[in-house]
């Protein structure tokens, strides 16, 4: 059996390995919850972390010959430029692909200080990537394990540093030494993060830092300011929250449409907006923190046909500015430095910062209002390149010769209804006329061929129409109180301008949906509830993390004074609703006091029994492997136990060897050998010794 020294440096040197080994792999899979980090990279990465471990727990051993390493790391050098120019395009990307190269062939070939100091560096290299780059709350926890596996790795370094510096230990350390430094490790990690926590709600910190630094970076998933044709496939497969919204009125109309802008202009394969100028909205009143637009006319805010909402929206961090609304906005709360209404009828915040939006709406849920057309916007919105002539016929077909234009629109939209699929299969692959292909060949497609063929059709009868773009539906969080837009929400609609339903002397803006219901399978049960804490933790940590200020600041500031206003009030007032409220209170507490004086005295009274199982299972480990110097100490305290109820206390000024000598035989002559034994194995390092005392407690029936 190996003395205790060499046992007590092969457990730390084992705790060291694995230290570092996960500091390397939190700061790894950091960024990998960035979403930068391509399969390969990823894949490449996590085997070199699982083949490592193995060779740490002496599972597999593995060498790596020098030469081998050195071919890779100059062949990396050569793929870098490929890497850059032909396959990452981005220079931070393709530096995030070098960083995870060089920490797989590190912690493969680490051996030496130098090798262990390089690959620390490494994993903080990874670590200042993923804080740059992620905007999820995964991101504190991969953080809190790096601090805990860096605090492991420099006490255990020291440790390991120590024992190289002296060859010779006169009083080796114990040789399981490795429960003791995570003890200690897991305390200082605890200490840190409550300090950092006492940090975060003093100093504030926005996420404009990121967004300049990375302008290309992915915003908001789902929505853009064009539509191709074929480009809302890949997104209706994006399921990751993208909006949150508070109603602070009654519940959302179901089916709810959030308009984000409406698109005029048609190539034959996108839609977009026209070069106009937007005009500003000028704010009523507000702070310098938050401002108040009037929006909507007088005539708009006196009707009283209709509901009224009243709600707030989270916008994740994005790149239009672009404001998504339900029902006709009448009042708009902002905390941009402009507002602007774009000539689509569209709300933007500018400047945009790539930060979460924010804005509160009062907005009215009915049939819209009259609205008239220049000449000028009516050519805008019957405008059409030129399309495949089967569509002038189809479109005449489908509407028919007779009818109103708002009856002409309803037929070209049951047809797409009826006659066509919704479908996410549909094949992307460009062709050279993709709504002809979407009418005739496959006739199944996302929603903008459902909204682009409306819209179209509608032109060619002479009705001025427009594609809008936001988003529909959602899901209500029960755990957060909140509703859940996702990206793959996004949808594409129409909006027709004809004659009001029940006016037709007025005409306005309708909205029509040609796409056919295709409700997502909702995930239910176990799944969709942990799904709701996930994404509550989410919101929780893009709001009071990512966009934290001095707005959240005073929020906190003016809920802690409200506490404590409310604690002095409750201290001073002499009312009976106080007294039965402290009742209540009192008597809660007693239950939680009788409960812990009863665990207290089952504690004590079992006490014994206790010492007897740790004393049986600590004995089986000492014969099985040999005692240390703790094992020695654990072992004398019982034995003093055994003397205590034989009526034999030893004093505490007396050292061991002298208690031995007071005694009377035969106790006297056994525990001098117990003594002996004691001094062997606590000063001299004598395994052995341990298995020697265990059969001395056994022969007294400890």
């Amino acid at each position: 059996m190996p003395p205790a020294s060499t046992r007590a440096i092969s457990s730390v040197e084992r705790f060291f390995q694995f230290s570092l080994l996960g500091l390397v792999a939190s700061g790894f899979f950091a960024l990998a919850g960035s979403r930068y980090l391509d399969r390969p990279t990823l894949w490449l990465t996590f085997f070199a972390l699982v083949l490592r471990g193995a060779m740490i727990a002496g599972w597999v051993k593995v060498t790596i010959p020098i030469r081998l390493v050195s071919a890779a790391a100059i062949g990396y050098v050569l793929f870098y430029p490929i890497d850059f120019y032909f396959l990452s395009h981005d220079f931070f990307t393709a530096t995030l692909h070098g960083v995870c190269f060089l920490a797989a062939i590190k912690i493969l070939t680490a051996e030496a200080n130098r090798d262990y100091l390089y690959t620390a560096a490494v994993a903080f290299m990874e670590l200042i990537g993923a804080a740059l780059l992620s905007f999820q709350p995964s991101f504190f926890g991969w953080l809190a394990l790096y601090i805990l596996f860096a605090i492991a790795a420099f006490t255990s370094a020291e440790i390991r540093r120590g024992f190289e510096r002296n060859e010779v230990i006169v009083h080796p350390a114990r040789a399981t030494v490795s429960w003791r430094l995570a003890v200690v490790t897991g305390a200082a990690t605890c200490g840190i993060l409550i300090i950092t926590a006492g940090l975060f709600l003093i100093v504030p910190r926005t996420a404009r830092a990121a967004a300049m630094l990375f302008p290309n970076a992915p915003r908001l998933t789902g929505y853009s300011n064009f539509v191709d044709l074929g480009g809302f496939g890949e997104i209706s497969r994006d399921t990751r929250p993208v909006m949150h919204v508070l109603s602070y009125s009654r519940d959302l109309p179901r089916n709810v449409k959030w308009r984000g802008t409406a698109l005029s202009h048609f190539d034959g394969k996108r839609w977009s907006e026209p070069p106009m100028t937007a005009t500003d909205v000028t704010a009523v009143h507000g702070t310098p923190l938050q401002h108040t637009a009037e929006v909507a006319g007088t005539l708009q805010r006196s009707r009283r046909d209709g509901r009224r909402l009243l709600y707030r929206v989270d916008v994740n961090s994005s790149d239009t500015g672009t404001l998504f609304i339900a029902g006709t906005p009448e009042f708009i709360n902002f905390t941009a430095p402009r507002l602007v209404r774009t000539a689509e009828d569209s709300f933007r915040v500018l400047p945009v910062t790539g930060e979460e939006l924010r804005y509160e709406v009062s907005a009215h849920w009915g049939p819209p209002l009259a609205s008239s057309l220049t000449r000028a916007e009516r050519s805008r919105y019957l405008q059409l390149p030129p399309i495949n002539t089967r569509i002038w016929s189809q479109a005449r077909t489908w509407a028919g010769d007779e009818g109103t234009a708002a009856e002409r629109a309803r037929r070209i939209q049951e047809h797409l209804r009826r006659d066509y699929k919704y479908s996410l299969e549909s094949t992307n692959q460009p062709v050279r006329d993709p709504l002809s292909h979407f009418l005739f060949v496959t006739r199944r497609g996302y929603c903008e061929y459902f909204a682009s063929a409306m819209a179209v059709m509608l032109r060619t009868q002479g009705i001025p129409s427009r594609v809008v773009t936001g988003f529909q539906n959602g899901y209500f969080n029960e755990v957060s109180g909140l509703n859940v837009i996702r990206a793959s929400d996004a949808h594409a609609w129409v909006e027709a301008w004809m004659p009001l339903p029940g006016r037709p002397d007025a005409q306005g803006w309708i909205t029509l949906d040609p796409t056919p219901s295709a409700e997502a399978p909702r995930s239910s049960g176990l799944s969709a509830r942990i799904n709701m804490y996930l994404d509550a933790a989410d919101s929780m940590w893009q709001q009071w993390v990512m966009a934290y200020d001095l707005g959240h600041q005073a929020i906190l500031a003016a809920k802690f004074e409200g506490t404590l206003r409310a604690l002095s009030q409750a201290r001073l007032s002499t009312d009976k609703p106080w007294k039965a409220g402290f009742r209540t209170g009192l008597k809660s507490w007693t239950g939680w006091v009788v409960g812990l004086v009863v665990i207290l005295a089952l504690a004590r009274l079992l006490r014994p029994r206790w010492k007897r199982l740790l004393l049986h299972l600590s004995a089986r480990r000492i014969v099985q492997r040999g005692g240390t110097a703790h094992d020695a100490s654990v072992l004398y305290a019982h034995m003093l136990d055994a003397l205590a109820r034989r009526g034999f206390h030893k004093p505490a000024w007396s050292t061991p060897l002298e208690f031995a000598m007071q005694l009377p035989a035969p106790e006297g002559v056994t525990v001098r050998r117990f003594t002996d034994l004691y001094y062997s194995v606590r000063f001299g390092g004598d395994a052995a010794g341990a298995v020697q005392m265990v059969e001395i407690l056994r022969s007294w029936g400890k």
